[in-house]
């Protein structure tokens, strides 16, 4: 006589394969997400510096002028402002709004100006340069 349907063991066999395949295969899953994160961190921050760069370009002024000191500027708001007069609306050259990160979400964008123009995420202590170059720690 023939049974139909799986016995008991072969049942527990199979949910502890899957098992072992699913702990296997998460921290890969969330290691990809994080990298997928920094990665649109990274391109929000370069959105960011080329918004800049197009104001500069639109205003015919120079960024030394637009941004007159080097200290950290936080960006909280869709409107960026600069030196007297002027001032930079982010959406009018990134489409979507501010762009806030997402791979540590209690941080900011901040831009600081040296000899070129730089992107950074940050929470006011800790900054983590994102554009031109990206800051290996972050």
């Amino acid at each position: 006589m023939r049974r139909k349907g799986f016995t008991l063991i072969e049942l527990v066999v199979v949910v502890a394969i899957l098992g072992v395949i699913v702990a296997i295969a998460t921290p890969q899953v969330l290691r990809n997400i994080n990298k997928a994160r920094r990665a649109a961190d990274i391109q929000n921050a370069r959105h960011i510096a080329y918004a800049f760069y197009l104001f500069e370009q639109e205003s015919g002024q120079n960024l030394k002028v637009l941004i007159p000191d080097s200290n950290f500027h936080k960006i909280d708001s869709d409107v960026v402002t600069l030196s007297a007069p002027y001032s930079l609306k982010l959406s009018d050259y990134i489409s979507g709004g501010l762009p806030r990160p997402i791979y540590r979400r209690s941080y900011c964008f901040y831009y600081k100006l040296d000899t070129v123009l730089k992107v950074y995420s940050g929470d006011g202590t800790d900054f983590y340069e994102l554009f031109p170059n990206v800051d290996p720690n972050y």
